[in-house]
Formats: structure tokens, sequence, C-alpha cells
């Protein structure tokens, strides 16, 4: 008589690990947001680098109520690109800085099983930028193959943005862990700088970084190799700059920034040692970009505790 769907059924699985992990970190007396600190980088003070969040506007787009991916448009930077979560549509939601709803974009011959992040920046055409959507979560480590599907950014300096339109020559990029591992993960970003693609996996108490080098393979399997070992547990979101030289972490609690000081690979930026940004906890944040320039940052969340879901920038000081 009663169905449950296993959308639902993942999305309440997914809220309850979060609030687990929120407990968890405050076991011994909760904090402040911004008193809170990674369990693996104890007493790691706030770095003053960004401002506290300002808001840009609820969201007004009724569907997208499971925000897990952010990007910020190169080719018209007044516009922000999102998705949902699992089991949606295979669909890229397109907005204004205030929230409100500018298109939807189809990405043909596409899945979403689920889709945990995306990304934005460099690919096979130069002087294109593609957006990148994450078929990476497994909540249950159950999956054989995972999937980043590529697509060029549509043109959005035209005058009149079609409401919804389908986005044809998409990239399917599928791959396995170089461990024959199946891992739950919800972070990707691109190098703009070589084009490849880096995903964080999420529930180890502390997770892998993998890169899948450009070109990727699009006739057979590919594979990400593993690259270091990183000190965070839970991790949801991340992004490079527009000009590859700093790199945003997030997970439920806290935001971690990385800036290079030479011509350090990402890989060896993310071996030193991170600051911690300002970052007020939202109900379920999972989503995180640099805008397009690199001065500033936009956060998202899922919809949580019936709460308006609000996009927030924090700007660099």
């Amino acid at each position: 008589m009663y169905q449950v769907s296993v959308k639902k059924i993942s999305n309440i699985m997914k809220k309850i690990l979060a609030a687990f992990f929120c407990l968890m970190l405050c076991a011994n007396g909760c904090k402040s947001p911004v008193e809170d600190t990674n369990p693996q980088q104890d007493n790691q003070e706030v770095a003053s680098t960004f401002t506290d969040r300002q808001s840009l506007g609820e969201i007004q787009i009724r569907d997208l109520d499971e925000a897990s991916g952010l990007a910020n448009s190169r080719s018209n930077p007044l516009y922000i690109w999102s998705h949902n979560d699992s089991g949606g549509d295979p669909l890229f939601y397109l907005m204004t800085q205030s929230g409100a709803e500018s298109g939807r974009f189809v990405l043909s011959g596409a899945q979403n099983i689920d889709w945990e992040d995306m990304a934005i920046g460099s690919g096979p055409v130069a002087g294109q930028s593609y957006l990148y959507a994450a078929d990476i979560g497994d909540n249950r480590a159950v999956r054989d193959n995972y999937t980043i599907y590529r697509v060029a950014e549509p043109d959005l300096t035209v005058s009149n943005i079609p409401a919804s339109t389908t986005l044809s020559g998409v990239d399917a990029i599928n791959f396995i862990y170089d461990d024959r591992n199946s891992r739950d993960a919800e972070a990707i970003m691109v190098d703009p700088a070589s084009s490849d693609i880096y995903i964080i996996s999420k529930r180890e108490e502390s997770v892998i970084l993998y890169v899948l080098p450009f070109p990727q393979n699009l006739t057979e399997l590919d594979t990400a190799d593993r690259l270091r070992v990183l000190p965070f547990t839970m991790v949801t979101a991340a992004d490079i700059s527009p000009n590859g030289n700093e790199v945003l972490i997030k997970n439920y609690l806290n935001v971690y920034h990385w800036s290079k000081t030479g011509t350090e690979s990402i890989s060896e930026l993310l071996g030193t040692k991170a600051s911690r940004l300002l970052y007020t906890v939202e109900p379920q944040g999972e989503s995180i970009t640099f805008d397009s320039n690199g001065s500033t940052y936009f956060t998202l969340s899922e919809s949580g505790n019936n709460e308006p879901v609000v996009l927030y920038n924090y700007s660099r000081n």
C-alpha cells in the first residue's frame, strides 16, 4: 500500500549520515560553525582569506530540491549551473545569482544514477568551456563502474536563452578505480591547465584523491589513478580556481583552501597543509564553486529541515 522510492531511501540515509557526522564532531559539546574543527586537524584557526557568507537569494526552482553540484558559467558569469542528486533527470539547471530559474538543459544520452557533483573547465577543444556531471555516488559501494559526462557549455551570451533544450555531443567517461574497489564519491574538479579530472572519495576516515588524466578514454573503460590520501572525511565537494592556482574542498562542516606558491601540481599542492575558511554550516551542504574570476566562492545546500534553499557567496578579503 505504501511505497517509498529508492531515491527517497537513499537521500534519507544520506541525511542520517550527515547528521551522525555532525553529532560525532559535537560529542564533547557543540560549538559554533566557525569554532568547529575537522577532527583530523584539531585546533586549526580560521583564515581570513574570505569573508563570512552573504545571502544572494532563495533558489526559485521548485524541482531543484537536492542540489549536489554547482558551477559558475564561463560564457556568462551572471549565471550559475546546478543539478539534482540521484535518480533525477539528467539535466543541468541554469539560474541567476539571485536564484531565479533561467533554463533547463538535458544531456542527450546521459542518465542520472547518482550525480553528486559538477565542474566547469577546459576540455578537448582549446578555448571552449565544458560542463562535467559526476555520476560517482555509491552509498552502498556496489557499483561496477562510474561515469563522468562532459559537454561543451552552451553560449549564454545570447539574448534569448531557451527555457528548455537538449545538449548534444555529450562524452561519457566510464571508469573504475585502479584498486578495483567500489567507492562512494561526491567531489570532482578539473585542472584548467591540463584538463585532468580529479575525484575525491567520501567515506574513508582519510579520503583518497584520484585522477583521470587527459585525454580521457571515451571508447573503453578508463582507470582513475590513486594519487594520495587526504586527512579529511565526508568530503562532499571540491573545485579548482579558473587560473588553476587554488583549490577548495568542503565537507559537511568545513571548507579548506590551498593556494600555489610555485609550479606544483594539484596533487603536490594538496599534500601541503590547508587553510580552514569561514563557513556557516548549511542543512546538507554538498556544493561549492569558485566564481569565474576566482574572487568569490559560492555554496548551495540540498533542502533540509523545511528551510528555504539559499545561494551563498564568500568574497575574498
